[in-house]
C-alpha cells in the first residue's frame, strides 16, 4: 500500500511485509487500503507519491428541465 508493489504471497501468510517499502501490517487491512484508495480515484506511485486516478472518466450529465 504504501509504495505500490504487489508482493505475492499464499494464503497462510497473514502479513504484508514490503520488500521495498519495509511496510509491515496485516494483510487484510492493507488489501482494504487498496480497495479505499481504488474507489476514491486515488493511486500510489512507486515513490509513494499520491496522485488522482487518470483511468475516471470525466463526463458531462445532461439535465432537462420538468
Amino acid at each position: 500500500s504504501k509504495c505500490g508493489q504487489k508482493v505475492e504471497k499464499t494464503l497462510a501468510v497473514r502479513v504484508h511485509n514490503c520488500p521495498y517499502c519495509g511496510l509491515v501490517l496485516d494483510r487484510d487491512h492493507n488489501a482494504a487500503i487498496n480497495i479505499l484508495n481504488r474507489a476514491v480515484g486515488t493511486t500510489v506511485q512507486a515513490c509513494g507519491i499520491e496522485s488522482l486516478d487518470s483511468m475516471m472518466k470525466q463526463e458531462a450529465t445532461i439535465f432537462i428541465g420538468w
